[in-house]
This record gives structure tokens, sequence and C-alpha cells, in this order.
């Protein structure tokens, strides 16, 4: 009797490990089944349904342009799953905006695209005589207004190289200390080589290229110690003035 129980129960503990050997069998698959379903879940949720659609767009760091421009040029498409919307080439489009300097898209987890604006500040406004165009630290025209801004020095550009002659008044410019940039009225260029800087009371200072022209401004702020109507710092090493008062 006690024979047969004891067999009974090995038995029993045999085909209880064997179950569990094949139960081990199967963790991985089964385990590997479990996290395709919910791999596919997650794919469909965020790629495919309306959970995580785009719903709305905030737009920051504007300071000129609107909201509504920038989100009528963004296009960005509202109802598309959030996780599918092409971030760079809504960006893109938003820097085909004149006044755009950068532009950063992100996405704003569940259902928001975030478009942050960099604009372009202007340094200088340059005329023809006829328009003002705003232009910023890379030389770039980037709108044109109807009349002169204040605080922004001027200038007048005229020759074929006028491109060439805005970026090189602009490298002036920047190079300027702010009290000299403060009394200067405009800056005349027919090249980019024949820079002058306009005063007031008809004091000019003939500045030539935007080379050297750190140097040239250290020159200039020891030559103006001396009262002249013309001051000529084109070669920083041997500075001039003329119509200097005795």
């Amino acid at each position: 009797m006690s024979d047969s129980a004891d067999l009974a129960r090995a038995q029993e503990q045999f085909a209880r490990r064997q179950r569990l050997v094949r139960w081990r069998g199967r963790l991985p698959w089964v385990l590997g089944g479990l996290a395709l379903v919910i791999g596919g879940i997650t794919v469909w949720l965020f790629y495919f349904s309306s959970v995580f659609a785009v719903a709305g767009v905030k737009v920051d760091g504007l300071t000129t342009l609107t909201e509504d421009v920038v989100t009528n040029i963004a296009e960005v498409p509202t109802g598309e799953p959030l996780a599918r919307v092409d971030l760079d080439l809504i960006a893109g489009r938003v820097r085909t905006i004149p006044s755009v300097a950068d532009v950063l898209v992100a996405r704003a987890w569940p259902d928001d695209v975030v478009i942050h604006v960099t604009e372009r500040e202007p340094v200088v406004v340059v005329t023809d005589g006829a328009r003002f165009e705003l232009v910023d630290a890379t030389g770039k025209a980037y709108r044109t207004v109807d009349a002169r801004p204040s605080g922004l020095p001027q200038a007048v550009v005229s020759g074929v190289r006028r491109p060439v002659t805005v970026r090189s008044i602009v490298t002036v410019s920047a190079a300027l200390p702010d009290a000299l940039r403060a009394r200067v009225i405009s800056i005349s260029a027919a090249s980019p080589d024949s820079i002058t800087l306009n005063l007031a009371a008809g004091v000019k200072v003939v500045w030539g290229s935007a080379d050297d022209s750190a140097r040239k401004a250290e020159v200039l702020n020891v030559l103006m110690r001396r009262d002249a109507k013309v001051y000529d710092v084109s070669a920083p090493d041997l500075p001039v003035t003329k119509g200097e008062k005795k």
C-alpha cells in the first residue's frame, strides 16, 4: 500500500515537473507575442489613430510677425497623427518668410505642434532715395518700409555691386562704438571700397572698405579728438584729417 502511494506521488511530481518545463519553454514565445501585441497597439495609437492627432499649433518668439501669418505659411496638418507630422517640412515653409532668421518646430504631446521663431533684427536701413529696406547682421534685406525707422543708421547705396556693398556697410556699422554710431546720420557707398560715414554739421569719415574695421574704429576714436571736417581712416596706419580747426 505504501509502495503504491509513493509511486503515485513520484509520478505526480514527475508530471508536474514536465508541465513546468513545457511552460518555461513556451514562456519566451508568450512574452514575445505579448510584446508584439503591445507594440502593435502602440504603433496604431501613435501613428494611425486619432487619439494623438494634431489639435493645435502654438507659435512663440514673435516680435513683428503675427501668429496668423506663421500658421498660414506653416500649413500644419491638423487631424494628422502627431508622430507622423513632418517637422522639417513645416520648418522649411516658415523659413520662407523673409523676416524669419531661424525656426525650430517640435511636438508637444499629446496633440500640439510648437513653432519657435527667431526673427531677424535690423542693424541698418538701406535706401536708394525711394524706399527703405531693413537689413540684418548677415547683410540680408528682408523688409521694405515706407519711412526711415528711428535709431538705425541709414545707408545710401548706389552702384552695381549693391548686395556686396550692403554687407560691407553692415560690417562697418557693427564695428562702430555705440556713441559714434549714434552720431551717424547716414552711410554712403557707391562700392564696397568707398564707404563714407556722414555726421552732423557736414563732418565726414572716409572709411574705405570694410577691411580692418575694428582697427579703423580704434584709430578714429583717437583721431576725433581733433576738431576737423574730414577724418580719413581708409588706411588706418596713415590716418588723415582735413579742415582741421586751429
